[in-house]
């Protein structure tokens, strides 16, 4: 039998993991970064910020 408080605390964490995630990922569809954050908590967080990074890095080298 699934333990009921347990199984409420992971989806919370899960929550807050995709709100993460579409916080990093300011300025991309929300609801697509969200979806990603729910189905792959915690590990979406990293993804979100290599892309937030290799974004801000590819913004610094473009030509002026």
């Amino acid at each position: 039998m699934i333990d009921f408080p347990l199984l409420i605390i992971c989806v919370v964490l899960t929550f807050f993991s995709a709100l993460i995630t579409t916080y990093i990922a300011q300025g991309r569809p929300f609801w697509r970064w969200f979806i990603i954050g729910m189905l792959l908590p915690y590990v979406s967080i990293f993804i979100a910020m290599v892309v937030a990074y290799l974004d801000q890095k590819k913004g610094e080298q473009a030509p002026e």
